[in-house]
């Protein structure tokens, strides 16, 4: 198996490991892990105007509340504070946040004040002063809490390798037969950490893309499409892929790619699921499903019904 450096122009820092293939007890078929070091690109964070508007902020200690939180904020630029939703549920103030800024060069500033620990990736944390929680002022204690700041450099939203093929062609990219849908990324998962993984999993890539927000953020999901129909079918077959890095140890669920519209395999109707068996790998309407499945579930095949954004055009 080819290592990373061929997929990409630019230094890695780390190179990837072998990976291991394990037996699932949730799944019906075996399901591959991957150790090793997050693979990413040096330059990735040297380009500070093509940051997203929006940042993650985790370990927001609990005593600070969010007027003091927007005033240390707001120190580099205009911004507003997403706190995650709750559902309804009461409980503590969470930990966690997004903030947005009007202008990404407003996340540059707030980088300039932050320390930074270097890992595979880059860690960045802001320093908050906080009070005395005592009221015995004759103790003068000063505290001083990291918050950590995840930033998203919007040029890792997607990953292309300029493949060719024995005549020198440059590959088609518009092949949806051949791509997936992969969710829950962490999100500190680029495009070519994703696609250097699922290469070295399960066979070259064309393109891989993290799917975001109107701010440019990673929403958790990601569609990638493969160079050839074997490396396609082998992921689907799979149907998950267990990832532990330095970074962060997170299960991605697999899912074969449908678009809108999707045509059945077996006749003109609109296609409502793609089966995911091995043996089938087709998107079928519901009436085709019954003919070729029969009217009762068959525990190996399992339809498949995600549909998400399509990938960008190339």
């Amino acid at each position: 198996m080819q290592p990373v450096s061929n997929y990409v122009n630019g230094s890695i820092l780390h190179s990837q490991p072998q990976p291991q293939i394990v037996h699932s007890t949730t799944r019906s078929n075996t399901m591959p892990n991957w150790r090793g070091h997050l693979p990413i690109v040096t330059e990735s964070y040297q380009t500070p105007t093509n940051f997203s508007q929006k940042v993650f902020l985790g370990g927001v200690p609990a005593e600070l509340n969010e007027a003091e939180l927007l005033l240390v904020l707001r120190k580099f630029g205009k911004c507003n504070i997403k706190w995650p939703k709750n559902d309804g549920v009461k409980s503590n103030k969470p930990s966690f946040c997004h903030v947005v800024y009007r202008e990404s060069r407003s996340v540059s500033e707030l980088l300039k004040h932050c320390t930074r620990q270097q890992r595979s990736t880059v860690d960045y944390f802001l320093h908050i002063h906080m009070l005395p929680s005592s009221t015995d002022f004759s103790i003068r204690t000063t505290r001083f809490k990291p918050i950590q700041v995840v930033p998203w450099n919007m040029k890792d939203n997607v990953y292309a390798v300029q493949q060719k093929n024995a005549s020198n062609t440059e590959i088609p990219y518009k092949d949806w037969s051949r791509t997936i849908f992969v969710s829950p990324l962490h999100g500190k998962m680029t495009a070519f950490s994703l696609g250097s993984i699922m290469s070295n999993v399960f066979g070259a890539v064309s393109i891989t893309q993290i799917n975001t927000d109107k701010y440019g953020y990673p929403t958790g999901t990601g569609t990638i499409l493969f160079y050839d129909s074997h490396s396609y079918m082998r992921a689907v077959a799979a149907g998950a892929i267990d990832i532990k890095c330095d970074c962060f140890h997170k299960l991605l669920d697999i899912d074969p790619f449908l678009r809108e519209n999707e045509p059945c395999a077996f006749c003109p109707s609109i296609a409502d699921a793609f089966c995911r068996n091995f043996h089938c790998l087709r998107s079928y309407c519901k009436q085709c499903w019954v003919q070729k499945h029969g009217p009762k579930p068959l525990a190996d095949h399992q339809p498949a019904t995600r549909r998400q954004q399509p990938l960008p055009h190339m």
